[in-house]
């Protein structure tokens, strides 16, 4: 390490936090800025400025920059990921020592079951953080093919948290909301970009159009809003599948109407547009439910505090919201536990 020592360096390292010490082992692991970005739902500047905010204080780069292939770990950057590492390390074994003499048996499980788009394209993506910060914790995901089929398995205990859209469910405890933007997007070249944004809503019948199948509530909130703008779509792809609807849109062959989360990779490379239009973009609530009692339960308090935490630091613009459910208009929500600190 260089030798200009800075006589407030210690105290300056004094004030790391360990989410710092998270972000440099998960860029050191992921072996690049771009994929350590997904990792923890941030974007590629705002790890970039914390990696730079410690080197600014070790007086020394940690990773060299290597263009289009990655990072790779300076002298000094060893040095300090064994530091991070070490850290971390102690913070698990405090938590699972207090894991140990305050929380019961169950507390080493969370079941979680949601939709098929939730899991894919945002649950996913949060595995990787969650077993880093509970990794004492089993966390298991099953995907759920209705609303029926996720209350089902929350009756019978086969899972402690249902992802469920809206409205809400009396059987359970709502204890967190979600809330996803949804887009009107089309292929680049698409003719309802050459019709002016005023005269969109009246010309969105003139064009096929691919939305989900009618049992699906995303289904009713894409047909109120055609409703409320005086649209009439013409419905020639229905779908339960992202997938399907977004692959019509990329060819060209149909519009659609998908939840940011989905499309974030094909917006970046141009693949798709999004279409400004009257009442866009829609916002989709989904439930986060459990069973009544289970409110104050640790494994469900924590991973719910760290989706809200999660949602308020990133400035992804695909990120869903996430909020306590504690509004009176939500109801049957659990108040959210008091701050930690970060």
């Amino acid at each position: 390490m260089a030798e200009r020592q800075n006589p407030h360096r210690q105290q300056m390292l004094r004030g790391l936090s360990f989410d710092q010490l998270f972000a440099v082992r998960t860029i050191a692991s992921a072996g690049s800025f771009r994929e350590a970005s997904k990792i923890l739902c941030l974007t590629q500047p705002a790890i970039s400025q914390r990696v730079q905010h410690i080197e600014h204080i070790l007086g020394s780069p940690i990773f060299d920059r290597h263009s289009g292939v990655g990072v790779s770990l300076t002298d000094v950057g060893r040095t300090f990921l064994d530091f991070c590492d070490r850290s971390l390390l102690d913070l698990d074994r405090l938590c699972s020592d207090m894991a140990q003499n305050e929380e019961p048996e169950s507390e080493s499980t969370l079941s979680i079951t949601a939709p098929s788009d939730s899991i894919q394209y945002f649950i996913i993506r949060l595995l990787p953080v969650l077993r880093a910060r509970f990794p004492h914790r089993q966390v298991r995901v099953t995907q759920s093919g209705s609303r029926g089929e996720s209350m089902q398995m929350m009756r019978s205990g086969a899972a402690d948290v249902a992802f469920y859209r809206v409205p809400l469910d009396p059987a359970l405890s709502v204890v967190a909301i979600m809330d996803e933007k949804l887009h009107l997007v089309a292929a680049p070249g698409h003719e309802i970009l050459r019709v002016p944004a005023e005269q969109r809503a009246a010309a969105l019948g003139a064009y096929s159009f691919a939305t989900y199948i009618p049992s699906m509530r995303s289904r009713h909130l894409v047909e109120r809003w055609s409703l409320k703008i005086g649209a009439r779509l013409r419905v020639d792809i229905e779908s339960q599948g992202l997938d399907v609807m977004k692959q019509a849109a990329v060819s060209g062959s149909a519009l659609t109407v998908l939840p940011s989360t989905s499309i974030g990779e094909e917006l970046k490379d141009g693949r798709l547009v999004v279409v400004d239009v009257d009442g866009m973009p829609l916002v989709r609530a989904t439930a986060i439910a459990v069973r009544p009692g289970d409110e104050r339960r640790a494994a469900i308090q924590e991973f719910i505090d760290l989706l809200v935490r999660i949602s308020r630091a990133s400035t992804d613009p695909s990120m869903p919201g996430f909020r306590w459910a504690s509004d009176a208009k939500v109801g049957g929500g659990a108040a959210p536990p008091a701050a930690a600190a970060v």
